[in-house]
């Protein structure tokens, strides 16, 4: 998928995509903006031959594992920073997956390019026009802009895996079940991909503004600023979500242990109790005279067995309870 940005001199904003237009190539002109969604071999060598950038430097944000960080050539600038991505959990569809992909910017003095293997939120906001005030002319600055876009990413991310916990924490209050518990494992490793992508992006920001290429104006240092601040306020959510979550993790975990321990002792009072007709059944069953003789011994065993049974509950059920009452003073 390819799509094509172009501002002319009155800032008006041209969009092209493959769905709008037959031959997508032919939109692309100096100064233009390239974004490659999942692009075939076939577009990267087009856009290679295009843009006069190496299909090598293209096809590097297309590997998931690669790192975020910046290069600079005298031919070309590559940025490739992690973007988040939410989906939905096949395996528990309650929830989402959280994790983050490569996104790679590439630009030199003719051409901009944008590249990511997966539909990120950096993507729908400059096609939804949520990005304004861009001019595909001015690289630098709309490098930050993206950039700021980006770290604004992570914090509505992080923002929607908070109502999905508390979404889990909700069901969990009612069924104390083991899925909830592996939803919410699910979230603090969702957790843990967004917080390295943070702090990997917060390394390219913070190198990004020691650079001269990005502070020859006041107006992009300031962006850059912002752009710091936003990534430094996802950072913080992430830790606080993450503390969190293993807190809730914790605690809940604790509440099903004493649940189990409540419902074993129950268990271990009415085996007891069931215990004590047993026992006396067995003696009028034996084979030898018992002191009792008479036509009425089932019945008396019977009421025997009743009375025991009642006393031996009541006794443990006193006990019982005095032992919570002391633990919980």
């Amino acid at each position: 998928m390819i799509s094509v940005f172009y501002t002319n001199n009155n800032l008006e904003l041209s969009v092209y995509t493959n769905e709008t237009s037959e031959n997508i190539y032919d939109k692309i002109v100096r100064k233009s903006w390239i974004h490659m969604t999942n692009p075939t071999d076939e577009e990267i060598k087009r856009i290679s031959e295009i843009t006069s950038i190496n299909e090598k430097n293209i096809r590097a944000p297309l590997d998931e594992e690669e790192s975020a960080h910046i290069d600079v050539d005298e031919d070309f600038t590559l940025v490739v920073v992690d973007t988040p991505i939410v989906e939905v959990d096949e395996e528990n569809t309650a929830i989402h997956k959280y994790y983050t992909t490569p996104f790679g910017i590439i630009f030199n003095n003719d051409y901009f390019v944008t590249i990511s293997l997966k539909t990120t939120p950096i993507e729908q906001s400059f096609n939804n026009r949520w990005m304004k005030n861009f001019e595909t002319n001015k690289h630098i600055k709309l490098v930050i802009q993206i950039l700021y876009r980006n770290a604004a990413s992570f914090v509505s991310v992080l923002k929607q895996l908070d109502r999905d916990s508390d979404s889990v924490q909700k069901r969990l209050h009612q069924s104390l079940k083991n899925k909830e518990l592996f939803e919410l494992m699910s979230l603090g490793k969702s957790l843990v991909y967004l917080s390295t992508g943070i702090n990997a992006d917060n390394l390219v920001l913070e190198k990004i503004r020691r650079m001269n290429e990005f502070r020859k104006y006041e107006e992009d240092i300031d962006l850059i600023e912002d752009a710091i601040i936003e990534n430094k306020q996802a950072m913080e959510m992430a830790n606080i979500h993450r503390e969190i979550l293993n807190g809730t993790m914790d605690a809940f975990a604790s509440v099903i242990s004493n649940n189990v321990n409540s419902i074993m002792k129950t268990l271990t009072v009415v085996t007891i109790v069931l215990t004590i007709p047993t026992l006396i059944a067995s003696f009028f069953g034996m084979n030898f005279n018992l002191p009792i003789k008479s036509e009425y011994g089932f019945l008396v065993s019977i009421i025997l067995s009743i009375i025991l049974s009642l006393a031996s509950a009541i006794l443990l059920i006193k006990y019982t309870s005095g032992v919570r009452k002391k633990r919980r003073k």
